[in-house]
């Protein structure tokens, strides 16, 4: 059965109010001077840090975590922990629900993902994840696969937290999709632990829904989501941490016990607020 489409279960869409215009223009600004601040300072660092791997890899990570928490309050988003996140060098899994998640994520643990070839290429984003380390994959060709386990390998060595969306897409959260074992055979050859990590939004507001504004899912385009969620007055955001690890020698079995794990985290109950 195909995956349903964002607009056959969000049929209508109300239009934006001048107050949300506003909101969506200061936080356009705002976020466009700090992203700005956070690269001059990180060019500065990078610079320094230039012969010494290690050490520009924990710059990358402290630029990525400055950044992060900076846009979440600027995009009024309210980010709670559940358990205590990995200590790097790490190897972390979670649900993909949409790009919010690397700024929730980064926000946490300042890690290096591993993302999507398309990104690299997309305007300023693709310049920001491309010179603060970010893994980019061709899940089109299987070749790509080598390549990447030994830029993960390389990651490993230099003290990086690496980040992985098994999924291989974004959903709007109603449950935990299938994993793609590739990427996991790094963790799996070199029997490294792979932590698990599993987002939740709430916005608290009926008239724009977790699921329908702060998921990116189906064909709904980035601009036109992203200019929803800017508007969004209040999001919540959840990052609940694994206590436990997956580990295993065989690539296959790491997939289904990361996959369980995930969906056993999925369906906790809603967390009463702080």
């Amino acid at each position: 059965m195909p995956r349903p489409t964002h607009s056959d279960i969000f049929p209508d869409v109300p239009g934006p109010s001048v107050r949300d215009r506003l909101r969506r223009l200061r936080r356009l600004v705002l976020a466009g001077a700090w992203t700005v601040t956070c690269y001059l300072g990180w060019a500065v660092g990078a610079l320094a840090t230039l012969p010494y791997r290690p050490a520009a890899r924990r710059w990358n990570g402290r630029t990525i975590r400055i950044w992060s928490r900076g846009l979440l309050r600027i995009f009024g988003v309210r980010t709670r922990l559940v358990g205590p996140p990995p200590s790097a060098p790490f190897l972390l899994v979670a649900n993909h629900l949409g790009y919010l998640d690397i700024l929730v994520l980064g926000s946490a643990v300042g890690a290096t993902f591993v993302s999507k070839h398309d990104l690299a290429h997309w305007p300023v984003l693709g310049h920001l994840a491309r010179v603060t380390g970010t893994i980019f994959v061709n899940r089109e060709r299987r070749r790509d696969a080598v390549r990447v386990m030994g830029a993960i390998d390389r990651a490993w060595t230099e003290g990086a937290g690496i980040v992985l969306f098994p999924e291989g897409t974004s959903s709007r959260g109603d449950r935990i999709y299938p994993l793609k074992s590739a990427l996991l055979e790094w963790a799996a050859r070199h029997d490294q632990p792979v932590h698990v990590a599993v987002l939740r939004y709430a916005t608290g507001d009926p008239a724009h829904p977790a699921d329908e504004a702060v998921c990116w899912w189906g064909e709904i385009g980035f601009v036109a989501h992203g200019a929803r969620l800017l508007a969004i007055r209040r999001i919540d955001a959840t990052l609940i941490f694994s206590p436990t690890v997956a580990r295993e020698s065989d690539r296959n079995r790491l997939t289904e016990r990361a996959h369980a794990m995930l969906s056993h985290l999925h369906q906790t109950p809603e967390l009463p607020p702080p």
